[in-house]
């Protein structure tokens, strides 16, 4: 799936009419909202266009209209919300549209629904076509609902993400083409599955015998047989369900008893958090001394730079025959630096920022005393004759400049890495500080533990004891089937379709393990673009279980995050390497950078692109990335205005919006 254009109209937030016209060649699509402008609701409106299901949150009780439109609904008029979705799959050009009306109301909880409207329609030579069959089933097969929290994924909310392995795994399967195999395998069946085809001719057969088996008919067995099964591939599943539901329990009790033996280690997270605050502004003040020097650099070599300049075409000594050149150059040479170096004098302010010291004040006076005076005529000449061991000097200092940006650079590093430390440190303390609670969750955990222990235990004890009935019912029917004289021919094709099931089982199995290792290994390749921590041995780290699901290492803030996006841009990157025709769907991020420090935040943009064809990220922290910001080629720009919280617009934002964010984010900060 490519999104190309987008319309949400009195959705939420949303008031009136908004279009995104979205690019799908790759660049990103960032758009900026300030806290409450309605980034979420936009996840929100693509949840609920595609699945009918915007998750919303249990503790949100406001409506799906916008109120403001609300508000100006008289009686007898309706308010109408309304989506509308244009993408394209696999060459085919789609539209999807959801309309609802809602009656007017005194209160807008009272509103009900009163109209829907919900059709997709698709471009059939050149004509377009409503589709038919069920919607929510087609967007269903295109983007599986069981990825949708990952593709359509809440960074905030990144930790409390437990997807079903029992849906993920469907949904991989669908994703990669295995879905065949098992739609295939179910067909076929077993002899002992009613509605497959090794079911029909096992019927076939049982039915065409007299023979009687404890006074029960061999068609009445074979009933019984496929009761049975089925009885016990159910209980089989409800036993799976108790086990995964223990797995869920016991990883929640070792989580726990981690965070309460890291209980005591508070004291020692409180002095590493010290310790990082400490490093921060030493860092910090490290780099305001590196711009006093370059201050300083600027006011004791910046007027011989600038005569090195316009010197460069001559000789180094201009005699009288360049009388007519010299003048030509005097104005400049007075307006760009004399007065340059007057005025800073005057306002008593560094090009830095900081208040001239009487050293600086002495230096910059000592320039302005050997600049040629106002009347000269060969007196140019002379200075820059003069000069030429400071204009070579100053020239080599142009090196200590760049030396000391890239002291800055490594020094706004640090800083970077420190306070990505320091946020998940005080996650983990804020984690620590609800220790107490964790011991009343594991008190009842156990208690869980033991039900679902007991429950698992009785399911094993009923699989076994009917397994045994079902076992010995089947050899004794086979053993009646050997010694009939039942048709050759119905023989033979049930011994065809078992070779072929078998063939098809090994198939799949091997397809399943082909498709686990590329995605591990396309996992752990944008792993090794998007961390920070180098201190892994990441060719050496499993990211992908038996059953799809990522890896449920204890992770926590930037770390997790990390996680979850290279598993999500993974998936694309594995569905392109695999060749599968459907490897195009977009990926939607809400708060994408919530938990990561800046140097991941700019891994996380600069990797989006050179994999996924389509990008949606929504944030408010856009000084992570602003020194990726100039590089327009890497994004689209749009901006959520918002008048009131119920008033939000979507448009179009340049390089200036991103200029006033910038700035004002960082005077907030």
């Amino acid at each position: 799936m490519i999104i190309n254009n987008v319309i949400i109209e009195n959705f939420r937030c949303y008031y009136g009419k908004n279009e995104l016209v979205l690019n799908n060649n790759g660049k990103i699509t960032l758009i900026y909202g300030d806290s409450g402008y309605g980034k979420s609701s936009l996840l929100q409106f693509f949840r609920w266009m595609f699945y009918g299901d915007p998750d919303f949150g249990l503790n949100n009780d406001k409506p799906l209209f916008n109120l403001s439109a609300f508000a100006g609904c008289k009686s007898g008029e309706q308010v109408r919300v309304s989506g509308k979705i244009d993408f394209e799959h696999l060459g085919v050009k789609y539209s999807l549209s959801k309309v609802l009306y809602f009656g007017y109301a005194l209160n807008a909880k009272n509103s009900r629904v009163e109209k829907t409207d919900f059709t997709l329609m698709h471009l059939i030579d050149n004509n377009w076509q409503p589709y038919n069959g069920d919607i929510y089933n087609k967007i269903n097969m295109i983007l599986p609902k069981g990825l949708s929290k990952y593709f359509l994924l809440d960074g905030e909310k990144a930790r409390d993400i437990v997807l079903d392995s029992k849906e993920l795994k469907k949904a991989i399967h669908q994703l990669f083409g295995l879905d065949a195999y098992a739609n295939a395998l179910n067909h076929l069946g077993k002899n002992s599955k009613r509605n497959s085809v090794l079911g029909y001719y096992q019927n076939e057969m049982t039915s065409k015998m007299t023979q009687t088996i404890n006074n029960m008919s061999a068609p009445e067995m074979q009933e019984n047989i496929q009761e049975m099964y089925e009885t016990i591939e159910l209980m089989k599943e409800k036993r799976k369900d108790v086990m995964s539901a223990i797995d869920i329990k016991n990883a929640r009790r070792d989580e726990i008893f981690k965070i309460l033996g890291q209980a005591n280690n508070k004291e020692s997270i409180n002095q590493l958090l010290k310790l990082n605050y400490d490093a921060i502004a030493k860092n910090e003040n490290e780099i305001k001394e590196i711009r006093h020097k370059i201050g300083d650099l600027f006011y004791k070599y910046y007027p011989y730079l600038f005569l090195s300049r316009k010197t460069s075409d001559s000789s180094s000594i201009l005699r009288e025959k360049n009388r007519m050149f010299n003048s030509s150059y005097k104005n400049v040479f007075e307006n760009l630096s004399k007065p340059l170096l007057k005025e800073i004098i005057k306002k008593n302010v560094c090009v830095c920022g900081r208040e001239l010291d009487k050293d600086s004040k002495d230096k910059i006076e000592a320039i302005i005393g050997v600049m040629p005076p106002d009347s000269y005529d060969y007196q140019f000449g002379q200075f820059v004759s003069k000069s030429k061991h400071q204009i070579s000097l100053s020239q080599i200092m142009i090196m200590e400049y760049e030396k000391y940006l890239a002291n800055i650079t490594t020094c706004e590093k640090k800083i970077s890495e420190l306070e990505v430390n320091i946020h998940d440190n005080e996650e983990e303390l804020k984690r620590l500080d609800d220790s107490k609670d964790l011991v009343s969750e594991l008190e009842q955990i156990k208690i869980d533990l033991d039900a679902l222990s007991r429950e698992k235990a009785g399911y094993e004890g009923k699989i076994a004891q009917k397994k045994q009935i079902y076992e010995m019912a089947n050899k004794q029917l086979n053993n009646i089937i050997r010694n009939s004289k039942i048709s050759f021919e119905m023989t033979e094709k049930i011994d065809f379709f078992e070779g072929i099931r078998a063939n098809l089982e090994n198939e799949k199995q091997q397809r399943e393990e082909e498709v686990k290792l590329t995605l591990n290994k396309c996992v752990r390749d944008i792993f090794k673009k998007l961390t920070t921590q180098t201190e892994l041995d990441i060719d050496q780290i499993q990211f992908v279980n038996d059953d799809f699901s990522l890896r449920t290492t204890y992770l926590t803030g930037g770390q997790l995050a990390v996680d979850e996006y290279s598993y999500v841009i993974g998936i694309i990157k594995a569905l392109q390497e695999c060749k599968m025709e459907n490897n195009e769907n977009p990926i939607i991020i809400d708060a994408p950078f919530a938990f990561t420090g800046n140097a991941q935040s700019e891994h996380i943009f600069k990797t989006l692109p050179e994999v996924s064809k389509q990008t949606i990220l929504l944030t408010l922290d856009l000084n992570k990335i602003k020194f990726l910001l100039d590089d327009t080629s890497l994004y689209d720009f749009y901006v959520i205005k918002n008048d009131s919280q119920e008033r939000a617009t979507l448009s179009k934002g340049g390089p200036d919006d991103i200029t006033a964010i910038l700035e004002k984010r960082s005077v907030l900060k």
